[in-house]
């Protein structure tokens, strides 16, 4: 059913009418009838197609043909309500339009507006009439509902705005001016659905300020994203442009993604955005899926070689496997020329928020790319020595690098094996996974002494690696061998097994290494065995040896005796001439080598007295002759005598066995 009327309500129920743009005709929301409007004044038809080109003309920003229509309608009726409106809407977009008027009249044009616009309002006591209404449905031209929106807008008035933006039609706008201010109320107010709409009619969009207006005022999520690449999909933005994309990056909140869609949009249209600034706004903070989106943008061009740094840097810096691979992957697909750095993999491999699966998988993902192999030495060797990842994940890391070598450098190897303890008990295997190289051992000639006489690691380990070195054929130099034998650590059973094999792989014992064995040897530690091993035909013995060996080492029954012939037969001094400073029964005594044996002897009684008997038939050494005790001269004969109560049962059987007793020796 239709019916002409005058009020804004359903004549059938009251109820509110919504208008119908493509029926032109208003319908009721509550009981759905559908109502038109009757023209009351036909002689309104000339002021009103003037009205309409007015506004048409001040859509468009032709403020002269503006300005001379408005004449016009002024001198048609200047209080008819299509006259007010449109100098409202022509003042309006004049004082607002850069340009359009000058400074020094901005003032007076702005009271001029209000008084239009109390004007307005006094037409219907402040309401919209059935008039000005009437002239809205007439208008039809969308361009001109968005100038009104705006204007109605800046002038807060909700009501006019709100009624000429449901005969609005986003599609039908082709004036750019009109649809960049519809798009800034669209946003001003968060009508994202205008928004949308005014975007989507891009043709009719000047893209650049639309542009400035979704950066600043949409709000963040993927829609945002689309709006942004459908206006940069234009190539109306010129290359300097892209300082608005720099500036939204560095100052925007939004999100990471939506700066990443923004940004990879740019780069689509050869609006290039700094390195430093994509790598610090996005690309640091972005997901791994993002990363890839970003940086496949950046490298789809041939980038500087700076930037490829760039990115290497930030790959091994992340910190994190997958973003790191989307980076390195982002590089190796563009076809990039790339040497990676030997710093970068150093400070990747030292990185404690990866571990050794991901350092591998990172590391196998870098040898896509050039790197020489003196790059591939400095990361080991730096990994290999200086790095304090657990000894567990430190053999992955190292094994995957020495696949990617040939060849270690000797003084690499030295250094791990003599300064480094880190791996603990793990060390003897990547010793060995060193030596599986083909490293040519004589370059390692120093290395077992060194290792033996320095190496920080544990008994266990060092025993270990020892034993390892020594399988490789490593010898040991003669003055480290000799150490070895003299020092305290090891067992006299271990140590008799490492002397035979480093004698076996050609290591030369000294001449003096038995008479060392005898002087720095503590005689608790004494070996038979040992010494009888090292005992040479060239073995000569000093006078510290000689007593060490008679007075304080309990050698085998079976040995002592033949020895201490060997040793006295051997000596570099005069044994005959020379005397000897001990200590019996607190008291300082200095005699010659038999009295000192026959004193201190640790021996039985059986083996004392052969070995004094020697001393005695062929040394040219004598019972009898004087003794110095505590600086007093005496017989021998009376010292024992006067002691013979506190004599060692060796000694007193010898003074038996020689008649020192006797008052007639």
């Amino acid at each position: 059913m239709s019916v002409s009327f005058v009020a804004r309500k359903c004549t059938q129920c009251a109820g509110k009418l919504q208008y119908i743009k493509e029926k032109k005709i208003w319908k009721c929301l509550y009981c759905g009838a559908e109502i038109e409007r009757q023209e009351q004044y036909d002689g309104l038809f000339e002021i009103k197609n003037v009205v309409r080109q007015t506004l048409l003309d001040t859509a468009y920003r032709r403020l002269e043909s503006a300005s001379r229509n408005l004449i016009e309608c002024e001198k048609i009726d200047p209080r008819y309500v299509g006259t007010i409106v449109a100098k409202l809407a022509y003042d309006m977009i004049r004082v607002t339009t850069p340009g359009a008027c000058e400074e020094r009249d901005v003032k007076a044009v702005f009271t001029q507006l209000k008084k239009t616009y109390e004007q307005l309002k006094a037409n219907g006591e402040g309401g919209i009439t059935d008039e000005e209404e009437a002239l809205y449905e007439f208008l039809e031209e969308s361009d001109i509902y968005a100038v009104l929106i705006l204007v109605y807008d800046s002038l807060n008035d909700e009501a006019r705005r709100d009624y000429v933006l449901q005969m609005l039609d986003t599609q039908s706008v082709f004036s750019k001016p009109a649809n960049n201010n519809l798009l800034s109320y669209a946003l001003k107010r968060g009508k994202v659905e205008l928004a949308d709409r005014v975007i989507e009619n891009l043709d009719n969009l000047e893209p650049r300020a639309a542009l400035i207006d979704v950066l600043l005022k949409y709000p963040d999520g993927d829609a945002k994203g689309d709006k942004i690449a459908a206006l940069l999909s234009t190539g109306a933005l010129k290359y300097e442009d892209r300082r608005i994309l720099e500036n939204y990056l560095r100052e925007s909140q939004d999100g990471v993604v939506t700066k990443s869609r923004a940004s990879v949009a740019a780069f689509h249209q050869g609006l290039l955005i700094g390195t430093d600034l994509l790598m610090e706004q996005v690309v640091k903070k972005a997901d791994p899926v993002t990363v890839k989106e970003t940086l496949t943008a950046l490298c789809e061009r041939k980038i500087s070689d700076e930037d490829v740094v760039k990115v290497l840097t930030f790959a091994y810096e992340c910190g994190n496997l997958q973003t790191a691979l989307q980076a390195l992957e982002c590089l190796k697909g563009s076809g990039q020329f790339v040497v990676v750095p030997a710093k970068l993999l150093i400070a990747m491999l030292s990185d404690s928020r990866m571990g050794a699966e991901d350092k591998k998988a990172l590391l196998e993902k870098s040898f896509e790319f050039k790197m020489d192999h003196k790059s591939v030495e400095t990361v080991l060797k730096n990994y290999l020595c200086l790095n304090t990842d657990r000894a567990e994940e430190r053999k992955t890391v190292i094994a995957r690098l020495l696949k990617q070598v040939s060849s270690i450098p000797t003084a690499t190897v030295e250094n791990y094996v003599l300064n480094c303890s880190t791996d603990g008990e793990s060390k003897p295997e990547i010793v060995g996974m060193l030596f599986e190289k083909g490293l040519n051992v004589s370059f390692f000639n120093e290395l077992l002494s060194k290792y033996m006489n320095g190496a920080p690691d544990s008994k266990e380990t060092k025993e270990a690696v020892v034993e390892l070195l020594s399988q490789k054929g490593l010898r040991i130099e003669p003055d480290a061998f000799i150490d070895y034998i003299c020092a305290p650590e090891d067992e006299a059973g271990e140590k008799l097994q490492f002397v035979k094999k480093m004698v076996a792989n050609g290591s030369q014992l000294r001449a003096d290494a038995a008479n060392a064995y005898l002087e720095r040897n503590a005689p608790e530690r004494f070996s038979s065995e040992l010494f009888s091993l090292i005992f040479a035909e060239g073995s000569t013995f000093s006078s510290r040896a000689v007593e060490n060996y008679l007075f304080r080492i309990q050698d085998r029954e079976a040995a002592k005796v033949e020895n201490a012939k060997k040793i006295v037969e051997r000596a570099v001094y005069d044994v005959g001439g020379a005397s000897c400073q001990i200590l019996h029964l607190g008291k300082s005594v200095r005699c010659n080598l038999l009295q000192a044996y026959t004193l201190v002897t640790v021996d039985t009684p059986t083996v004392a007295i052969e070995i004094a008997g020697f001393l005695s038939s062929s040394q040219r050494m004598k019972f009898h002759a004087e003794i110095a005790v505590s600086g007093a001269e005496m017989k021998f004969r009376k010292y024992v005598v006067a002691n013979k109560s506190q004599l060692s049962e060796a000694t007193h059987r010898i003074c038996e066995k020689f008649k020192l007793y006797s008052m007639l020796f």
